[in-house]
């Protein structure tokens, strides 16, 4: 073969293998934006109203005291109040000066959930038991 040959053979197959590298990234970034939109309208038709409400961990129905603790400390703007023995905790609670020593860590909790007509929780009323 003469260098003209080679040269135009070695050209070819160049300019073929940045053809195929052009329509494959082509290809990945059509698909990469489809899966794109498709993962938006996913995420736009999901009930974003839905909140996970307070469920006790033991099968009795009742709560313990570090179950009720972690409660009052995780509560934020928004969420439902909190009556523990008659002591009400809203949000916001101020975690520096809160003092817990009406909560008893060992204790057993009942807990009665008061909701409105439409279903949202409104209090969360925990007594000793």
């Amino acid at each position: 073969m003469d260098y003209a040959t080679r040269t135009m053979l070695e050209m070819s197959a160049s300019c073929l293998l940045f053809l195929i590298a052009v329509v494959s990234g082509l290809w990945l970034f059509q698909n990469g934006a489809t899966l794109a939109d498709t993962a938006y309208l996913a995420g736009m038709t999901q009930d974003r109203t839905i909140r996970q409400t307070l469920s006790p961990l033991s099968g009795d129905g009742r709560m313990s005291g570090t179950e009720v603790f972690q409660a009052i400390a995780r509560l934020e703007e928004g969420d439902a109040e909190i009556v523990v023995d008659g002591v009400r905790y809203a949000s916001p609670v101020n975690r520096e000066q809160w003092f817990s020593d009406r909560i008893q860590l060992h204790g057993r909790y009942s807990v009665l959930h008061e909701r409105d007509t439409d279903g949202r929780l409104l209090r969360l009323v925990v007594v000793t038991r």
